[in-house]
């Protein structure tokens, strides 16, 4: 005696063309997202360390900026021993806010898809990892690496999203239709 097969399960209905699609474009959305947003870590780690630096702490500089590193140890040199000491943390702590400003607005730009300023705060970044990299400063070169690797990740996953073109407009029963033509009839 034979035991009965158990009934094939039934297979969910094939996604339709537009659900793959708008699928793939919240993916590259997300994945877009994700990598632009780094800007705002640098730029977040940068002040954190700024605000350990004027407390008179030493701060965890491979995280945040090198310029700002280097920002920072001049003006402690230069005021060290002088009535100008703790004005100059401040100076310090005022410049480092507005390079900390700039990579904000790198991220705020990219994620509105301006893929130049992406590439200019890459750069940028990419220069700052060489003082990094100048020093030996081995963890910090590493942690650049990685951000400059979820920044392009991000960057190409916007132009992959760009490259879909507009989404297809929806008629009012739900079908998607082409878009129309610029072309009078």
């Amino acid at each position: 005696m034979s035991t009965p097969e158990p009934a094939p399960s039934p297979t969910p209905p094939a996604e339709t063309a537009e659900r793959q699609e708008f699928r793939q474009r919240m993916l590259l959305q997300m994945r877009a997202r994700a990598g632009i947003n780094w800007f705002y870590w640098v730029a977040g780690l940068t002040i954190i360390n700024t605000i350990i630096f004027v407390t008179g702490n030493t701060p965890n500089y491979f995280l945040g900026l090198g310029l700002s590193q280097m920002v920072d140890s001049y003006t402690v040199t230069v005021a060290t021993g002088t009535e100008m000491a703790p004005l100059m943390r401040w100076v310090a702590a005022a410049i480092d806010v507005l390079l900390a400003g700039v990579f904000i607005i790198f991220g705020f730009r990219g994620q509105r898809s301006y893929r130049s300023w992406i590439v200019a705060g890459i750069g940028l970044y990419t220069l700052d990892g060489l003082i990094f990299l100048f020093f030996s400063v081995w963890l910090g070169v590493l942690f650049h690496a990685f951000v400059i690797y979820k920044l392009v990740g991000g960057m190409r996953a916007m132009d992959e999203l760009n490259q879909m073109g507009p989404p297809a407009p929806r008629a009012p029963d739900g079908e998607t239709r082409p878009p129309a033509s610029s072309k009078p009839a």
